[in-house]
């Protein structure tokens, strides 16, 4: 996945780079609710040498996106699913009638989701460090924002 940017500042060789409107979003606007643009700022290293107002591609691996897509939405979702189960079946076995066990379905579907993002955001830091999730500076472009 690429996308176009302005260096806004270099601070110890890491570019941070703002990002107008990413690609796959396209004229969709969904997001946006009637704003004009949705700005990112992204940190890369300096590979190209770029400074401040230079324009340059940046790259995030496609399949580096599609893996930290899935861990953002995949774990909550099957920790919902998983709780959601979990308390249904558990509160039937436990001997609780329909009502009871749907809240109790419920109650853990969202607990198992509340803990799943509680263990991205603890392993976030450890995920920032690696360096296949690391957005890379490939070339200076000549085009403006």
């Amino acid at each position: 996945m690429k996308e176009v940017g302005k260096i806004l500042e270099i601070n110890d060789g890491m570019a941070k780079v703002l990002i107008v409107r990413h690609t796959a979003c396209g004229n969709c606007g969904a997001c946006q609710v009637g704003k004009e643009n949705l700005n990112m700022i992204l940190t890369a290293e300096n590979t190209v040498g770029g400074k401040p107002g230079d324009m340059v591609e940046i790259e995030l691996k496609t399949e580096n996106f599609l893996f930290a897509s899935l861990i953002m939405y995949g774990i909550p979702l099957a920790g919902l699913i998983i709780g959601l189960l979990g308390g249904y079946y558990g509160g039937k076995a436990i001997g609780y009638n329909e009502n009871i066990s749907q809240i109790i379905a419920a109650i853990t579907g969202i607990l198992f989701m509340s803990i799943g993002y509680i263990g991205i955001k603890l392993g976030d830091s450890k995920l920032k460090n690696m360096s296949k999730f690391k957005p890379v500076l490939i070339r200076l472009v000549n085009d403006n924002i």
